[in-house]
């Protein structure tokens, strides 16, 4: 009969439980933090009865037009000359403050056509 030597069970087996936890704790907070960095709109949107809600998707750009005039591209304050930087295949949201003025609002749109985009959405409050 032949005698097959027996390992020695030094204990050097790996225990993955605090790996796991640790995994798992990690995975939960890059999730909730990353949720809280979507970009939030800080201007008086008007509303409207009529319209289409927003789905999430692959939303390239939002251009903010303050009451005062000030342009914001995703959130960073911006000049009429940035609008010519987005790619023609971007689409682009337009959140204009309901006090903003309407000659601004349309050289916002013009140097939007200016670039050759034409995917554009008006966001607006459903009443």
């Amino acid at each position: 009969m032949i005698e097959f030597k027996k390992k020695r069970d030094d204990g050097s087996i790996l225990d993955i439980a605090p790996l796991v936890d640790m995994v798992f704790l990690l995975l939960i907070f890059f999730l909730l933090t990353n949720s809280y960095q979507k970009h939030q709109i800080s201007v008086a949107l008007p509303a409207t009865k009529s319209g289409q809600e927003v789905t999430e998707t692959k939303k390239n750009y939002t251009i903010e037009i303050k009451a005062d005039g000030t342009i914001l591209i995703n959130g960073r304050i911006s000049s009429m000359d940035d609008i010519e930087k987005i790619p023609k295949t971007a689409e682009v949201d337009i959140a204009g403050d309901k006090n903003v003025s309407y000659q601004t609002f349309m050289d916002v749109l013009d140097r939007l056509k200016e670039a050759g985009i034409s995917n554009v959405n008006l966001l607006t409050l459903k009443e």
